[in-house]
């Protein structure tokens, strides 16, 4: 298992191989002129930042705190989190 440290060690392409290969697509939201989509890992969430009609990633964050995910609240479902977390109980 990949730590939250050792995450933001990686580097930018790293970093986006371990989302995509290790980690569950939650949702994504539009802010300014970015679309970012959310990802659940292990023990932290990440945040792609796409800038919209480039189409390329600015920045990755992640997270551990809760409170980080309330501007994707409206666009999150429980079955979506049902399934996230068979997901996680599977894995």
């Amino acid at each position: 298992m990949v730590s939250l440290r050792e995450f933001n060690l990686m580097s930018k392409g790293q970093q986006i191989g371990f989302l995509w290969d290790e980690c569950q697509y939650i949702t994504v939201r539009v802010e300014n002129n970015y679309r970012i989509n959310l990802y659940g890992c292990m023990d932290f969430y990440a945040e792609v930042w796409y800038k919209i009609g480039v189409n390329r990633i600015q920045k990755i964050g992640s997270f551990k705190s809760v409170q980080y995910l309330v501007p994707y609240l409206p666009n999150i479902h429980l079955t979506d989190l049902f399934d996230l977390l068979e997901i996680r109980k599977d894995g």
